[in-house]
């Protein structure tokens, strides 16, 4: 097998189109976020109840986030992890079922047509346990480091039990299940948030801090110790919860959170030899409102402030989005580059990422996401501001399709280029 840039198998990448519209659907949802808050802010940052919240948190998760993770799998599984899919024809059939299902959940959200909704969760759940399946069975055969492929495994699982958890929940609010909503809720979305996303995030950032950003590279009994007790955490957590309390799920969520946040910003205060120094401030961002959310968990809050709209608005509008935002950008970089090099002749030079995805586009998407969380934040906190929060947001991610379009253009320019071979 040939491998080039740090130990990646980029010969087992998969053609560009595969992560690229998952990653193109994660920015098309950020948009469409964006105009939700626009539209609904006044009802949507101000209860975790009510129908806008939910669905707001939806497009944020599954639209936003979930589509990210989707497709930056496609490429890490097989490229860093050595572990190639099976049955990758059936990934483009998960994609679309998986994005109108969620259109779907938002639409019977936000009319309250609850004769949808097994129709929403069939159309979300069979995608998501059906792609985590499909990922363990690739990790489960696969050459990479153990414990990278543990982790991503982890996190595989919990996307599995997220996903069946919000299946019931749905059939629960349906009027089709007898369980206690408020409880499985609570579950379901720790579940999703620290033991599906949080944990990949850790696993592909082991890799990707040291190779991208310059840092120290992680103990390699680090990431094995804190995912193993992020899972007993949390099924002590659900144990609790699922007989009235709440106290060591809440526990599990700060003190991993903040564990994972803290370390990542230590490490990058410690590195000597910075690289991509934007992908560095998307994560800083990330990783400061994560560590600000597991702190705001069990400090003493104003009393106008609702503890867990502020705690979602910093992790799932805030935190989540820019390390997904950073890493996006370096992906489809990445991706460019590949494809370049599959078409562009022997002895003629590919431009390198940093040419396809230059620095200065970057800087520009980062400065929006930084006005966006800075606008939608005092939204949700001031109670006013609804409509410029929402501007500000789908402006930020709007940005965002621009400097990927731009390097589509790139790609384009040099394909144009006499001597480069037919797609």
């Amino acid at each position: 097998m040939r491998r080039h840039v740090s130990g990646l198998a980029i010969s087992e990448a998969p053609p560009a189109n595969v992560p690229l519209r998952f990653l193109i659907a994660s920015v098309l949802w950020g948009i469409v976020a964006g105009g939700w808050i626009a539209w609904h802010g006044d009802t949507a940052l101000a209860s975790r109840w009510t129908p806008a919240t939910i669905a707001l948190v939806h497009l944020l998760v599954l639209g936003v986030i979930g589509n990210a993770m989707l497709g930056a799998l496609t490429q890490f599984l097989p490229v860093a992890a050595r572990s190639r899919l099976s049955w990758a024809p059936a990934v483009p059939v998960l994609h679309g079922g998986f994005n109108v299902g969620l259109a779907v959940f938002a639409f019977a959200m936000t009319t309250m047509a609850t004769s949808l909704l097994p129709l929403a969760a069939a159309l979300l759940g069979v995608p998501l346990v059906g792609f985590a399946g499909m990922a363990c069975l690739a990790l489960w055969r696969g050459a990479g480091a153990r414990w990278l492929r543990g982790g991503i495994g982890m996190s595989m699982c919990a996307l599995a039990v997220t996903a069946m958890l919000g299946v019931v929940a749905l059939l629960t609010l349906a009027g089709r299940l007898p369980y206690d909503l408020a409880a499985l809720v609570d579950v379901h979305a720790s579940v999703g948030t620290v033991g599906a996303v949080l944990v990949l995030i850790a696993a592909i950032g082991a890799v990707t801090l040291p190779m991208l950003q310059g840092t120290r590279s992680p103990a390699p009994w680090w990431l094995p110790a804190w995912a193993c007790a992020v899972a007993l955490g949390l099924i002590a957590g659900a144990w609790q919860r699922a007989r009235g309390g709440g106290d060591v799920l809440i526990g599990t969520i700060t003190i991993t959170t903040g564990a994972f946040a803290g370390a990542s910003l230590w490490l990058q205060a410690r590195t000597r030899l910075r690289r991509n120094p934007t992908l560095a401030r998307f994560w800083t961002l990330g990783m400061s409102a994560l560590l600000v959310a597991a702190a705001c968990l069990t400090l003493p809050l104003p009393p106008d402030i609702d503890r867990a709209m502020l705690v979602g608005t910093l992790v799932l509008a805030i935190g989540f989005p820019a390390v997904v935002v950073g890493m996006m950008l370096e992906i489809v970089g990445f991706l460019a580059w590949i494809h370049l090099r599959g078409v562009v002749p022997r002895g003629r030079q590919v431009p390198g990422v940093g040419r396809l995805m230059p620095e200065g586009d970057k800087r520009v998407v980062c400065a929006a996401h930084v006005v966006s969380a800075v606008a939608v934040l005092l939204a949700m906190t001031l109670h006013e501001g609804h409509a410029a929060a929402g501007f500000a947001y789908a402006s930020a991610w709007f940005a965002t399709a621009m400097a990927l379009v731009r390097c589509g253009l790139r790609v384009r320019r040099e394909r144009k280029t006499p001597g480069s071979a037919p797609a």
